[in-house]
Parts: C-alpha cells; structure tokens; sequence
C-alpha cells in the first residue's frame, strides 16, 4: 500500500483481532483485511478482508477505503458496483491517496460511475501526480496525446 507501513507484521491473527476489537485500532483492522485478502498467513477469505476493510475504512484509514474501491470496482468478494467503487475512491482521495485520485481519473474518462469527462479526469491525474502516483503521470500524458 502507499506509504502504509505494517506495524503488527509480526503479530498473530489473534493478537491482531484483539488491537482491533479493543483498542479500535484501524491500523490492525487494515492489517487483517489485508492478510486476508492476500492470503497471508491465514485462508484467503474475502468477506473478511471486505468487513476488516470497512470497519477501518469508516474510521478513516485512506488504504482501506482504497482496498473497498477496488474491490467495488471489479466485483472482488462484493457485487460489481461502480457508484460504491466511486464513493469508497472519493473517501480515500480526500484522505490523500494518490492511487484512489488515479482511479477516480480513470473512473472519470472511461465513465466508470460518472458521466465521462476528459477534463473532470485530468483534474484527478493532476492531483494524483503532484501525490507522487507514477501511474497517473503516465495517465495525464497519454491524455495530452488523445
């Protein structure tokens, strides 16, 4: 993830579980989502990855909010849903996260959730290059060509 740095890599499913529930750690709650995304450590299981990644993305962790956009966006573990895709990218974006700033611009000029609009997505490539995503750099240029 973008600049996220894993505190509990080297924690137990259940010592992650319990920062998570008691404390209301979202940074935990990011770390099981993700563990169980990916697989890591424990079954891959996306309806806990997708619960993990909601309870920590309304506490307002931008990765998270990122992982539920993705998910949304291609049918991963959740019905295919462009406008839940939308929302979850837009919360991440205001958080500051480059890469939900790249998807929201792709999101704009293959309209994706949205009416496309080439302006409304160099808008967000912009936004997301001067965040640091290489991506959306490449995405503002090809724009420029087109």
């Amino acid at each position: 993830m973008e600049g996220k740095t894993i505190y509990y890599s080297g924690r137990n499913i259940r010592n992650l579980t319990k920062l998570a529930d008691r404390d209301d750690d979202s940074d935990a709650m990011f770390e099981l989502g993700y563990r169980y995304y990916y697989g890591y450590g424990v079954r891959h299981n996306l309806h806990k990855a997708l619960l993990w990644f909601f309870n920590a993305g309304i506490r307002g962790d931008a990765d998270s909010c990122y992982m539920l956009g993705n998910m949304y966006s291609v049918g991963e573990g959740v019905d295919y849903d462009d406008e839940e895709a939308l929302y979850w990218f837009v919360q991440a974006a205001d958080l500051g996260h480059a890469d939900s700033m790249n998807e929201l611009g792709i999101m704009c000029a293959e309209g994706y959730g949205v009416e496309a609009n080439m302006e409304d997505a160099r808008e967000w490539w912009t936004k997301a290059a001067e965040a640091g995503s290489e991506e959306a750099k490449e995405n503002l240029e090809k724009s420029k060509s087109e």
